[in-house]
């Protein structure tokens, strides 16, 4: 499936050095865990990011690259211009250049499908400008606002409403690769880095 993004490409050792660098970085997470990465050019409401998988067990020297796929760090058209018919402060955009551990929990989507879930608080701030960019501007916020880690539809190319501060993946068969590898892993977690 060909990835809908302008994100250049990394190594894997770009992508886990920088990873190393976060000042909210400790040690590597077991099992599965995510790197996302946000797209410079912030595309108006258009699936342009990366989402990298690695998986690591004691005793790896590193983490081991498993997929990469498309989806998206940011809100859509709705979220970014009807913030105020759901948020009176406006539309969440999580922060980057962090890792938050076991930030999800394996559970389900809106009660609909299995998903991982936002499990512990993850620093975003709240845009409200309606220029058509997810800005990182402002205060910064804390706190589950159920920023889930999901799906859109069958090969989505628009965000429209498929996020409004969630990860997204917008591939399908990707989504139930990922989930089919991460085999039922109770915890998640989850690092966004700028596009560097």
């Amino acid at each position: 499936m060909n990835l809908i993004t302008n994100v250049k490409s990394y190594t894997d050792t770009q992508i886990l050095e920088k990873v190393k660098s976060l000042d909210t970085f400790t040690s590597w997470p077991i099992g599965y865990f995510d790197v996302w990465i946000r797209s410079n050019e912030d595309a108006h409401d258009l699936f342009d990011d990366k989402v990298y998988t690695f998986h690591y067990k004691t005793g790896d020297e590193k983490p081991k690259f498993k997929m990469v796929t498309s989806g998206t760090t940011n809100s859509g058209a709705f979220g970014l211009s009807k913030w105020f018919t759901y948020n009176a402060i406006g539309c969440a955009i999580l922060k980057s250049d962090v890792i938050i551990y076991d930030s999800h929990k394996l559970g389900y989507h809106k009660g609909k499908y299995k998903s991982y879930i936002q499990n512990k608080p993850f620093p975003y701030y709240r845009d409200n400008n309606k220029n058509k960019k997810a800005e990182e501007i402002g205060p910064i916020y804390s706190g589950i606002i159920g920023a889930n880690c999901h799906k859109a539809g069958w090969l989505s190319k628009i965000i429209g409403k498929w996020s409004l501060g969630c990860l997204v993946r917008n591939i399908a068969e990707d989504y139930n690769k990922w989930m089919f590898k991460l085999k039922g892993q109770k915890l998640l977690t989850v690092a966004i880095l700028k596009e560097f």
